[in-house]
């Protein structure tokens, strides 16, 4: 299922784009931030949960050094 970006007027979506797309952050505060930024009302009385696991934002919002390019694996435990 595609990721759509959540910005007003960005049309992108995960499966036409090479472009990172972004949870919204579960921390109140930053998430908070998010949605200021973002300037949609809509997305106010959202929780922090919900925005997670329902919003994105692609990664043509966000400054290039804010992006961090690193990749990490959670190790698996074996039992």
């Amino acid at each position: 299922m595609p990721n759509f970006c959540a910005a007003p007027n960005c049309t992108r979506k995960s499966t036409q784009s090479d472009l990172a797309f972004f949870r919204f952050p579960r921390d109140p505060a930053r998430c908070q931030k998010w949605v200021e930024n973002c300037r949609r009302a809509d997305l106010e009385d959202k929780t922090p949960d919900q925005l997670n696991k329902h919003y994105r934002l692609c990664a043509k919002h966000f400054e290039t050094s804010m992006i961090c390019r690193t990749i990490h694996f959670a190790e698996a435990s074996e039992n």
